[in-house]
Formats: C-alpha cells, sequence, structure tokens
C-alpha cells in the first residue's frame, strides 16, 4: 500500500523539477549573455578610448613612439638591405594604433590579468613584426610615389588592423568565446597519452622561448650595425683566427695568419664580424633565460655566453681541416655551419623529449641525424633541377625569367636539400618507431616543402630583380629550418593525424617507439 503510494508522488516531483529549471533558466541566461557582451562593449570602448588619447599626447609621441619608429626602421633596413632616403618613421609609423586596437579589446576581455598581459605580450610582438615588413617594403617601393602612396594610406593600415583584429579573436577562441566547452578530454578511439604520443607538443616554455627568442632577434638586428662597426669585435676575430689557426697547425695542416685572416691549402678565408656576432646569440640567451634549471645553472649559462660563442667561431674554421671530396665547396660549409649546429640541436630536443627515455633519446637523435645528412646528399643534385625549373617556369609564365639575386654564401643554392634533409631528420626524431611506417604522411610533407620552396622563390626573385632586394641571409637560414620543424610539428599533431588517416581508425594514434 505505502509502495504503491509513492510512486505518484515520486514520478512527477522528478519530473517537474528539470522541466521548471529548464524554463527558467533560459530567460535568466540570456539575460545574463546581454549584460556581458553591453559590458564588454562598453568597457572595450573605454578602453579605446583612453589608449588611443594616450597615443596622441605629445610626449608620448616624443619619447616613446618615434624612438620606436626608428627602431623598427633600422631593423627593417638592416633585413632589406635597402634603405630609402625618400622614407621616414616617425610616431604615425610605429604601429601605435593597431597595437592600442589589440591591448584595449584584450584587456576588456573578462580573462586573468596574467592571460591579459601574456596575450598583449604577444600581439606586441606580432604586430610590431608585421609593421618593420610594412616599412621594409615600402623603402623597397619608395621611388615609385603612387604605390608608396596607396600602401602607405591604404593597404598597410588596413593589413595591420586585421592582424590585430585577427589576433584577438583567436585570443578570444581560446579563452572560450565562441568555442563550444567540454571538448578537453581525450579524443575518441585513444588515451589521452595515445592521443599526444609520436607527436611534438608547444607547452608553455616553449612558447615563452619563441616570444624571448623573436624579441631579442629583433633587438639583434637593430643593433648589428653597431657591432658590426666595433673595433673590438675585429679584434676578437684576429683571436679567433688565431686559436682556429693553432689547431688546424697541430692536425699537420699548412696554415698562415694575417689578422683576421686565415690562409690554408684550401684557399684564404677571413674571420668577419658577422662570422661572431651571430643571430644564435639571441637564441642562446633565451634558451638560457626560460630553460628548467636553477638560478645558479641559469647564470652560468649567460655567464659563459661570450666563451660558448668565442668556440663556435673556432670550431666554424675547423671545416677547412674536412677534405674537399666530403665539403664539397669550403665558403658554403663555413657559412653554413651555424645553420647546421641549430639543425642539429632541434633533431635532438625533439628526440629527447619525444623517446621517454635518456638513452632511447641519445639513439634516436644520432639516427635521424645521420639518415637526415643522407637524405639531404641525396635529394640535393634532384631537388637542385626540380625546384630551379619550377621557379623559371612560374617566371617564364610572368612574360621573363632568369631575375636571380645575389647568394654569396650558397644559403639559397642549398635550401632545398636542407629542408628535405632536416625534415626527414625531424620526422625520424619525433615519430620514432611510432609513424616511420606512416610513408604517406612522410611523403606529402615532403612534397609540400618542395612545392613551398618552389612559390617561395618567385618573389624572391622578382624582389632581387625589380627593387634590388636581396634578403638579409638570416631571414634565408631562419627560412631553412622554420619550414621543416613548423611541416613536422603540424603533420604529428593528434588532430591532423586523425583527419588524414581515417580510412585506418586503428592507426590513427601511434605509439611512439
Amino acid at each position: 500500500m505505502d509502495g504503491g503510494m509513492t510512486r505518484p508522488a515520486t514520478l512527477p516531483e522528478r519530473k517537474a523539477v528539470p522541466v521548471q529549471g529548464r524554463r527558467s533558466a533560459a530567460p535568466a541566461t540570456g539575460k545574463a549573455d546581454g549584460n556581458a557582451m553591453l559590458r564588454f562593449t562598453l568597457v572595450t570602448g573605454a578602453w579605446f578610448v583612453g589608449l588611443f588619447g594616450l597615443m596622441r599626447l605629445p610626449w608620448v609621441e616624443r619619447v616613446l613612439l618615434t624612438p620606436f619608429a626608428s627602431v623598427q626602421q633600422r631593423v627593417a633596413d638592416q633585413l632589406t638591405g635597402a634603405p630609402s632616403d625618400l622614407v621616414y618613421a616617425g610616431a604615425s609609423c610605429s604601429g601605435g594604433d593597431p597595437l592600442a586596437l589589440c591591448a584595449g579589446a584584450i584587456f576588456a576581455f573578462p580573462a586573468t590579468w596574467s592571460s591579459r598581459l601574456r596575450a598583449v605580450a604577444v600581439g606586441f610582438t606580432l604586430i610590431t613584426a608585421f609593421n618593420i615588413i610594412r616599412l621594409g617594403h615600402l623603402s623597397l617601393i619608395a621611388e615609385n610615389r603612387a604605390l608608396l602612396d596607396l600602401l602607405h594610406v591604404y593597404v598597410w593600415p588596413g593589413i595591420l588592423i586585421l592582424v590585430a583584429a585577427g589576433f584577438v579573436y583567436v585570443w578570444m577562441g581560446r579563452q572560450g568565446f565562441g568555442a563550444p566547452r567540454g571538448t578537453d578530454g581525450p579524443p575518441a578511439g585513444g588515451s589521452g597519452a595515445a592521443a599526444t604520443a609520436g607527436s611534438l607538443e608547444i607547452g608553455p616554455a616553449s612558447r615563452r622561448f619563441l616570444l624571448l627568442a623573436a624579441l631579442l632577434v629583433a633587438l639583434y638586428f637593430a643593433s648589428a650595425p653597431f657591432f658590426y662597426e666595433s673595433p673590438f669585435v675585429d679584434v676578437v676575430a684576429g683571436w679567433i683566427a688565431v686559436a682556429g689557426g693553432g689547431i688546424l697547425a697541430a692536425t699537420g695542416a699548412t696554415v698562415a695568419l694575417s689578422g683576421p685572416i686565415i690562409r690554408t691549402a684550401h684557399g684564404a678565408f677571413i674571420v668577419t664580424q658577422e662570422c661572431i656576432f651571430t643571430p644564435l646569440i639571441p637564441l642562446y640567451v633565451a634558451a638560457g633565460l626560460v630553460a628548467p634549471m636553477g638560478w645558479g645553472r641559469r647564470t652560468a649559462m649567460l655567464v659563459a655566453t661570450p666563451a660558448v660563442f668565442f668556440a663556435l667561431g673556432v670550431a666554424r674554421l675547423l671545416v677547412l681541416a674536412v677534405p674537399a671530396a666530403v665539403i664539397g665547396s669550403y665558403v658554403v660549409a663555413i657559412h653554413a655551419f651555424s645553420q647546421t649546429l641549430v639543425a642539429v640541436i632541434l633533431v635532438s630536443v625533439a628526440a629527447f623529449r619525444t623517446a621517454g627515455t635518456t638513452r632511447r633519446g641519445a639513439a634516436r637523435a644520432a639516427v635521424a641525424v645521420a639518415l637526415g645528412a643522407v637524405a639531404a646528399f641525396a635529394a640535393a643534385p634532384v631537388l637542385g633541377a626540380v625546384v630551379g625549373g619550377a621557379v623559371g617556369g612560374l617566371q617564364s609564365l610572368g612574360g621573363h625569367a632568369g631575375h636571380a639575386f645575389t647568394d654569396d654564401q650558397g644559403a639559397w643554392a642549398i635550401l632545398p636539400a636542407f629542408q628535405v634533409g632536416l625534415f626527414a631528420a625531424l620526422w625520424i626524431a619525433v615519430a620514432g618507431g611510432g609513424l616511420v611506417g606512416s610513408w604517406r604522411r612522410a611523403l606529402a610533407g615532403v612534397a609540400g616543402v618542395v612545392l613551398v620552396q618552389a612559390a617561395f622563390g618567385v618573389p624572391v626573385d622578382e624582389l632581387a630583380h625589380h627593387y634590388g632586394f636581396n634578403p638579409h641571409v638570416g631571414l634565408l637560414r631562419g627560412w631553412a629550418l622554420a619550414l621543416p620543424a613548423v611541416a613536422v610539428w603540424w603533420l604529428t599533431r593528434p588532430e591532423p593525424l586523425r583527419m588524414l588517416v581515417r580510412s585506418t581508425p586503428a592507426r590513427a594514434l601511434p605509439q611512439a617507439g
């Protein structure tokens, strides 16, 4: 009797509570969302007014914006090698307005202040980088007054605003704006550990390193002219030549020294300021500042910076002891020493981070470097013809061909083979035994790298022909390292893997070897 009476009493209560909750929650949620959007709009407007007004204060323009614009112009001139007296970077050319737009929207968004400040720092770096490209581009086309006015007044301001708005939208999405929640769990078909196996994740430390490295590299290019003209750097170059010559003489080589000039049986070579003050220095300092180590080791690493790069300057001269049949061009090999060293470090870091143990990481790094070198040497004769022919064919479609820029150091000549070799080495280092069998993705990655090389060659040659723009060799070497690294990172992420191998779901999330 009691049991029969309880069923009708409890069932309506169970049905009524969620129904009433759903009916009453909808209007409240809509009202709350409306209030939040109104508040966000008003706060954003207030930030915009405040920041834009701050940018217009005379002392801000004089003390902050104008010097900042001058630094950006010097960096742009250093990168393009084409400074123009027709272009003057004043306060309005500093990128201050898109920076204010970016910062105002970020500060108004309801996120933690640590997240806002990190976003502003990243946005500042991104917009400044685009503004440096803008200033360099305007210097290149400064003699064409009509084109200069069009790009300066309309095109480039629009690009900077789109960059700022796009970055803010992406950042808001990462905070939960416009993105569905509750999708952070492991993907279907595997555990969280399996999802990240065989992939190289970019964690907080890596992001801090990339941001700090970008800032320090920009500072490097801004200060490079000062160091290139420094008498002390000339003295250091002589010391490096003496040390390297002494080691070569100890190995039995015939060496003659004259200041920073070292003469061997393979020819005469000069240790220049650019060989000493290299872009590796800001990368090394950035790594020392963000690496997970105690302050004692961190301080020792930073204090040792001069000694480390003195040793590297000497080590690159030891290339002269390698037989000509192995080294090929000594000029190209010596100048590519730092680029090759960074590639080996990238492959080694990738191997150690994905292998799981130190012994396995060391073995995988050694195998990856060796096979990457084999791939580069094997691909060199073929890729030189393929990429060169593709660039010439694309130029001929435009009615002209043969506009190559000056490549004294051979950075552009070795680019195709180097990038394919680095892609192969990174693929083996990151994938290990789990993805080596995924030859379709590996071939797709190599094909993509080669296609990008061909497409990249056309604008580089055209800029050299029409505007006298020979890209700074540091840009070419940075591009040589960046493209394979980004390609391997993208192809080995869990999400792209699942999209590319839907036909074989059992292998979509492979384990690292």
